[in-house]
């Protein structure tokens, strides 16, 4: 929230400044495998990853977040609850998606989101004019 005060210091104007959020993890170990001291990827924030190298000015419009394997990661709990914290993870505001297919985004509070590579890069591909995903 952006918050504009007068000379005398009372708000003028209050403006909703969410950028797109796009989360994903960072490399990691995980203490329930065999060998703890592994480091491990996450194969679909990979991708994105990859998706971001090919088109860098995404940077721009979208705030990708490097989170911690291990749960509770509250800073996603924060925005859309506890039990949608699985990466990757892309939250926009509902302004975002006017004039878009919002169907395959779920809601919390005032924000949507979406939970796989696939509906990301899809959306991705509509609102900023990139390549689409292949298989």
């Amino acid at each position: 929230m952006l918050v504009l005060f007068n000379e005398k210091k009372q708000p003028l104007i209050q403006t909703d400044n969410f950028m797109i959020q796009l989360f994903l993890l960072k490399p990691f170990t995980d203490p329930k495998s065999e060998n703890v001291d592994q480091l491990y990827y996450c194969p679909p924030c990979t991708t994105l990853t990859g998706l971001l190298s090919y088109y860098p000015e995404l940077k721009n419009d979208i705030d990708v977040v490097y989170v911690d394997f291990p749960r509770p990661r509250k800073i996603i709990i924060d925005i859309v609850g506890e039990e949608n914290q699985g990466c990757p993870l892309l939250v926009v505001d509902k302004s975002d998606v006017i004039g878009l297919d919002s169907s395959d985004f779920k809601s919390y509070n005032d924000k949507l989101f979406i939970q796989s590579v696939e509906l990301i890069s899809k959306f991705l591909t509509a609102k900023f004019n990139i390549g689409l995903l292949h298989f």
